[in-house]
C-alpha cells in the first residue's frame, strides 16, 4: 500500500512537471497563465517546498520554456535526450510532450538511438521501452527509419583525439565507421539537431572534454548559433542541475571568446 501511494505521488508530480494535470487546478500565477502553464494538481505535491511550486510556474514553464531562442520542438528534443541520459522516469512525460511540440515518432526513435552512444546502452533500452508505450497509448506506429547514405570518403578521427583510441583501436574504428560514418549521417535528424542533443547530453553528464569538442563542432560545422548554445545550457540546467551548467558555461565562454562572439549581446 505504501509503495502504491508513493508511485501515485510520483505520477501526479511528473504529470505536473511534464505539462499535464490531474484533479482540480489551483490558481496559477500571472506568468503561468500567460504561458498556459499547467496548474499544480491536487494533492499539492509542493506543500513541503512551496517556493518550488512558484518557480515551476513562473520560471521553468512561465519563462524558460517560453524564451524565443529555441523552439518548443528544440526544447523537447534536448529535454528527452537529457532525461534518457540521466535515466529519469520523467521521460515518460516528456515523450508525449515532445509529440505535442512537433516531434514525430520517428524523430524520437532517432533521438534515442543517438543518445545511446553518448550515455550507454541501458539508457537506450529503457528509453525505447518508454517510447513504445507512449506511441501505443496514442495509436502511433513507427514509419520508415531511413539509414545513412553511403559516404564518398571514409570518416577519420580528428588528430586531437588520436591518443584516446590508441589503447582501444577497435573503438577508434567504430567511432569512424559507426558513430560518425553511420549514426551522425542518418537523415531523420539534421546535423544541427544532433549537435543540440550531444551538447545537452554532455552537459548533463558533466563530460568536459567531449563537451568542448561538441561545442566547437556545433559552432563550426553544424550551424548552431551562439545564442542557441547559450539557451541549451540554460534549459538543461533545470533538468541536470547547476554544477553541470557552470562547467558548460565556462567552456561556452572560452569558445565564444575564441571566435570573437560579443558576450554582451547574449540574452
Amino acid at each position: 500500500m505504501k509503495k502504491s501511494r508513493v508511485m501515485h505521488s510520483f505520477v501526479v508530480a511528473a504529470l505536473s512537471l511534464g505539462g499535464m494535470s490531474l484533479g482540480s487546478p489551483f490558481s496559477a500565477t500571472a506568468a503561468a497563465q500567460q504561458a498556459d502553464v499547467p496548474a499544480v494538481p491536487s494533492p499539492d505535491l509542493y506543500a513541503g517546498s512551496p517556493y518550488l511550486r512558484e518557480l515551476r510556474n513562473s520560471l521553468v514553464y512561465g519563462e524558460v520554456w517560453e524564451r524565443p531562442y529555441l523552439s518548443k520542438r528544440d526544447r523537447s528534443l534536448i529535454t528527452i535526450a537529457v532525461l534518457q541520459a540521466l535515466t529519469r522516469e520523467e521521460l515518460a512525460i516528456h515523450i508525449p510532450r515532445g509529440l505535442d511540440n512537433g516531434l514525430t515518432p520517428e524523430e524520437i526513435s532517432e533521438i534515442i538511438l543517438h543518445v545511446t552512444f553518448y550515455a550507454g546502452w541501458p539508457t537506450g533500452v529503457q528509453a525505447s521501452l518508454t517510447a513504445a508505450e507512449a506511441f501505443e497509448a496514442r495509436g502511433l506506429t513507427l514509419g520508415d527509419l531511413p539509414r545513412a547514405p553511403a559516404l564518398e570518403a571514409e570518416v577519420t578521427t580528428p588528430g586531437g583525439l588520436s591518443d584516446a583510441y590508441a589503447a582501444v583501436p577497435r573503438l577508434g574504428a567504430l567511432r569512424n565507421s559507426l558513430l560518425y560514418g553511420d549514426v551522425w549521417e542518418r537523415p531523420l535528424l539534421s546535423k544541427r539537431d544532433r549537435s543540440l542533443i550531444t551538447v545537452a547530453v554532455n552537459q548533463a553528464l558533466y563530460v568536459t572534454n567531449e563537451l568542448r569538442l561538441h561545442i566547437d563542432r556545433a559552432l563550426d560545422q553544424n550551424g548552431v548559433e551562439p545564442q542557441e548554445l547559450s539557451e541549451v545550457v540554460l534549459h538543461v540546467t533545470f533538468y541536470a542541475g547547476w554544477p553541470a551548467a557552470v562547467n558548460a558555461g565556462r567552456l561556452l565562454t572560452a569558445a565564444f571568446e575564441a571566435r570573437g562572439v560579443a558576450l554582451d549581446e547574449l540574452r
